[in-house]
């Protein structure tokens, strides 16, 4: 139940109110939630990378561009992902949290609707190992995997994204404009039962940035 810590301390005194005022879970059962519940609160929290927490920095992509290199459209981008306090202390107690990038491209027409030619979905595992006290970051794509002392210098490598394939450079036509468009997500995973996420409503599960549009010609 200590993984589980890390997303249910923020709020404290709320959430103990609404949880005796409120909690009706048939899946789970009134009884046995209310003492899961009770034991989550009695766990404590490490404080990694405190320097990450606050849910006030920015969240976004900074810059972005493609370039073709050996026929093949690559992506290089800048980051910030300042993670959620929820995230930091899920981190902190094994909960693993998933790093997502969402590119699409169009080709702009001038009298039709836009159409579509690429689009991709890159995604990344960050999770805290306790044996190793490593954060470990796996390429969820490739299988690949670094390893890391501290999750500030994990957060720091998917910061910057360097040459990344994306598009067979024959998918778009010289002459023509297309519009590239990329956003960044976070999610705090483990697992956790759908009823128990839905009595926590007040966790900040997902973050995810505004787009990234900008104008491509080849």
């Amino acid at each position: 139940m200590r993984a589980l810590s890390a997303v249910v301390i923020d709020l404290l005194t709320h959430a103990r109110r609404l949880v005796v005022a409120t909690l009706r879970v048939p899946a789970i059962g009134t009884v046995r939630l209310l003492f899961c519940v009770a034991i989550l609160f009695a766990q404590p929290v490490s404080a990694a990378d405190v320097l990450l927490v606050d849910d006030g920095a920015p969240f976004d992509v900074r810059s972005a561009f493609i370039e073709p290199h050996e026929h093949v459209y690559q992506l290089n981008a800048t980051l910030d992902l300042s993670l959620s306090s929820s995230a930091v202390r899920a981190l902190a107690d094994g909960v693993p949290v998933t790093i997502e990038l969402d590119l699409t491209i169009v080709r702009n027409r001038r009298y039709l609707t836009d159409v579509q030619i690429g689009s991709l979905v890159q995604r990344w595992q960050v999770r805290y190992d306790a044996l190793s006290e490593r954060y470990l970051v796996k390429n969820l794509n490739s299988s690949q995997q670094t390893s890391h002392a501290t999750l500030q210098a994990a957060i720091a490598e998917l910061s910057i994204i360097q040459s990344l394939p994306i598009l067979d450079e024959s998918l778009m036509q010289k002459g023509k404009q297309y519009e590239a468009s990329l956003r960044v997500m976070t999610t705090v995973d483990g697992g956790l039962p759908t009823a128990l996420k839905y009595v926590m409503f007040w966790i900040d599960w997902r973050r995810i940035s505004d787009w990234y549009t900008w104008t491509v010609r080849p």
